[in-house]
């Protein structure tokens, strides 16, 4: 009970803290059976999908991890990269040049900056009940700074049914997913179960609960060399020669033939590693 009950505290204190208005001031082996995804196959309107959220792993914290997303077009696509600053206090590319256009004074490099401010998302250990075989899965999904968003909808039943995260006692969220105006997948509502133990296998709910897999195992967060290329409008890859990130185009210039065509595989493995075409509620990709 006790557990319960500070777990319920610090998810209702998150979400007062991050409701509040603010004053502005490696790669991973990629396996999309880690990520939980509110995608619907082309032509599919509307559907839902049943999950549990898993509780956090030490008493008193909340489930859901805040992270501070930057995103940029890179290559065609649009890329997520965790903050530097904002998630470890260093030096971050994109930070930088938001500074730096701030400084310029002009009203024009103000306004681009803006593109340059990370967002905040959360990210949560789940069950997904369609694929329960497939282990414990994340979920992340942005933060509305509205209050209208996804987190203000679980926030919404965990106030009236509390902690809804406890293994015995806790409940199953439905997701009911539909289209918005351009076609993007879309939460069109969450509803709950009755309360119910994670799983009537006891030794299934304890390999569940104490899963010591983490965001950062199955997210992947690139260093300030590799953003720095970004944030220049570039493609990153990895040069042997140097033992360094290098804008691609630099590598092409030099060259040709067989060089050529390995270049451009390693650059399709590292996108492979940070997008998919799985997309989140907002058209995001999955993830960064």
């Amino acid at each position: 009970m006790e557990k319960q009950k500070s777990t319920l505290d610090a998810i209702l204190k998150q979400y007062e803290d991050n409701s509040k208005p603010k004053t502005k001031g490696g790669s991973k082996t990629y396996d999309l059976a880690n990520y939980f995804s509110i995608f619907l196959e082309k032509g599919v309107k509307s559907g839902k999908k049943t999950i549990r959220i898993l509780p956090p792993a030490k008493d008193g914290d909340t489930p859901f991890t805040e992270l501070y997303i930057h995103s940029k077009e890179v290559d065609g696509k649009t890329r997520k990269f965790a903050c530097l600053k904002e998630m470890y206090d260093k030096d971050c590319p994109f930070c930088d040049a938001r500074e730096e256009l701030y400084a310029s004074g002009e009203e024009t490099d103000k306004e681009l900056a803006k593109k340059y401010f990370p967002r905040r998302t959360y990210v949560c250990r789940i069950v997904d009940r369609d694929a329960e075989d497939q282990g414990v899965k994340f979920w992340r999904f942005n933060h509305d700074f509205r209050n209208q968003g996804t987190f203000d909808k679980i926030i919404a039943i965990v106030s009236e049914k509390g902690d809804i995260t406890h293994p015995e006692t806790g409940r199953d969220l439905v997701i009911h997913i539909g289209r918005d105006q351009n076609d993007n997948c879309i939460i069109k509502s969450i509803t709950y179960g009755d309360p119910a133990p994670i799983s009537e296998d006891k030794e299934q709910a304890k390999a569940w609960v104490e899963n010591e897999k983490a965001w950062e195992d199955v997210y992947s967060v690139k260093p300030y060399d590799y953003l720095e290329i970004i944030v220049k409008g570039g493609i990153p890859v990895w040069d042997k020669a140097t033992e360094s990130f290098v804008d691609k185009a630099s590598l092409e210039d030099h060259a040709d033939g067989s060089e050529n065509d390995k270049l451009n595989e390693e650059l399709a493995d590292e996108h492979e590693i940070d997008a998919t075409d799985v997309k989140d509620e907002e058209g995001d990709d999955l993830p960064f």
